[in-house]
Formats: structure tokens, C-alpha cells, sequence
């Protein structure tokens, strides 16, 4: 439940500015990559890219609940448009959801050495909202936007690695040779890394965060379908332990805060 404290003043045109484009983002990021291929029959054509760090299919069911929040999250945002939270992250949650919608439509017109760029951008837009959201102690309805950003945040990361190795591998290297085993250990490690420093720096949806990282990283290490995979499973699995690391040393530190 949302107090009347948590809201600074009544609605302003800036505040249905930022909603209605809250809500015209959301759609598009839920409904392009969906009703591209029912009615366009457009797919986003990106078997060709594959890599041995992708997930296998199975794992791209998480746009499922990533998709459940984002709507949830439009929903209240649409309710309470000057709650705070709403304020500093709304804009900056608008780019994230357009530039995803903007990653499918590439994907689906065969421009998909451009998604890594664009991915990357979607991440980081993620990302600062997710940043901006910790300013607040969520309650109630507030959650959803950590929670829901952090489920994006924590896929989309690392989707912006895999994407970036698979377009750059295709161009330059073989997943076969040396430099290209190489190449994808460490890109899936430092992909790890990273998000375990976002975990580890968020005192609100962390948790969604680490749900939705490790969830592609254990995906991809039980992956059998992916050549050189004896190899990658061993540096998926050291990248997962980073990441629940993080997370561990996360709780416990807020559990001592709690303490004292």
C-alpha cells in the first residue's frame, strides 16, 4: 500500500507525459517481439549467432515473468503517477522497455549486428533506473519497480554479453579455435562479475537481479547442445558461484545493518 506521504504533489502534465509513455513502451517491448511472429510471421533470426554461452530455448521462458512485471509495474505506475519512485525512475524505465522493442524489431528485419549496441543501451537504461529506485524503502505496490527492473537488469546484462560475442564470433573467430574457447570463458565470467557488483551495491531487488542471472548462467551450463561445452560448463559454473557469492555477502551485510 502506497501512503499519501508518498506522494509530493498532484498530478502534473510532466507526470501523464511520463505515464503515457511508461505505458506506450511497455506495450511495445511486450507486444512486438510477440505478434511479430503470430501476424508478420517474422522471426528474430538469431540461430545463425548462436554461441556456446548462449542459454538453450528453455531459458528464454524467464520473458514470461519479465514480462508479468513490466506490466504489473506500468499498471501502478499508471495508479500513483507522482509516487516518488515513479518520478525518478519512469523516464529512464520508458528507454529501457523502447530500446528492448527496438532490439526485436533489428532482430526481426535481419539487422542483427546492430542488437549488440542496442542491448547494451537497454541494459544500461535498466540499470540506472534501478539505481535511481534505491533512493526509496519500497512497500506495497513501490516493489514492483526494483523488482520488476531487477528481473530485466539481470537478464538483459547478460544478454548484452552473449549478444556482443556472438555477433563479434561470427565475424572474426571460430567457437572452435582457441581464441574464440577463450574469448566466451571469459566473456560469460566478466558478465558475472559485473552483475554480481550491481547485486552486491543494490539494497532493493537484488534478489530479482540474482534470480534472473543465475537463471541464465545455469541454463547455459547444463546446455549440452553447445560445442566446446566441457569446457564452458566449468566457466558458467565459476560464474554462477561468483554471482550467489554476492548475493550471500548481500543478505548478510543486511542482516548485520539489522543488528545494530
Amino acid at each position: 500500500m502506497i501512503l499519501p506521504t508518498d506522494f509530493e504533489a498532484d498530478t502534473t502534465a510532466a507526470d501523464r507525459a511520463r505515464t503515457v509513455a511508461v505505458g506506450a513502451a511497455a506495450a511495445a517491448m511486450i507486444l512486438v517481439p510477440t505478434l511479430g511472429p503470430l501476424l508478420a510471421g517474422t522471426r528474430e533470426g538469431a540461430e545463425e549467432f548462436d554461441t556456446e554461452i548462449t542459454p538453450p530455448d528453455y531459458a528464454f521462458a524467464i520473458w514470461a515473468p519479465i514480462f508479468a512485471g513490466i506490466a504489473a509495474n506500468t499498471v501502478q505506475h499508471a495508479a500513483h503517477p507522482t509516487a516518488a519512485v515513479n518520478r525518478r525512475t519512469g523516464w529512464w524505465l520508458a528507454g529501457a522497455y523502447t530500446a528492448n522493442a527496438c532490439w526485436s524489431i533489428a532482430a526481426q528485419s535481419d539487422r542483427f549486428r546492430h542488437t549488440p549496441f542496442i542491448l547494451a543501451v537497454a541494459a544500461s537504461l535498466a540499470a540506472t533506473a534501478h539505481r535511481k529506485a534505491q533512493h526509496d524503502q519500497p512497500r506495497g505496490a513501490e516493489r514492483l519497480a526494483t523488482h520488476s527492473t531487477g528481473l530485466l537488469l539481470g537478464w538483459t546484462s547478460l544478454a548484452s554479453v552473449v549478444n556482443a560475442l556472438a555477433v563479434q564470433r561470427h565475424d572474426t573467430f571460430a567457437p572452435t579455435t582457441r581464441t574464440g574457447r577463450n574469448t566466451a570463458r571469459l566473456a560469460v565470467a566478466g558478465g558475472a562479475v559485473v552483475l554480481s557488483a550491481i547485486i552486491a551495491a543494490s539494497r532493493h531487488g537484488y534478489t530479482s537481479i540474482a534470480l534472473a542471472g543465475t537463471w541464465a548462467l545455469a541454463t547455459s551450463a547444463v546446455n549440452p547442445q553447445r560445442t566446446s561445452r566441457t569446457r564452458q560448463v566449468n566457466a558458467a559454473a565459476a560464474a554462477l558461484l561468483v554471482a550467489t557469492t554476492a548475493i550471500r555477502l548481500r543478505r548478510s551485510r543486511r542482516r548485520h545493518d539489522r543488528r545494530q
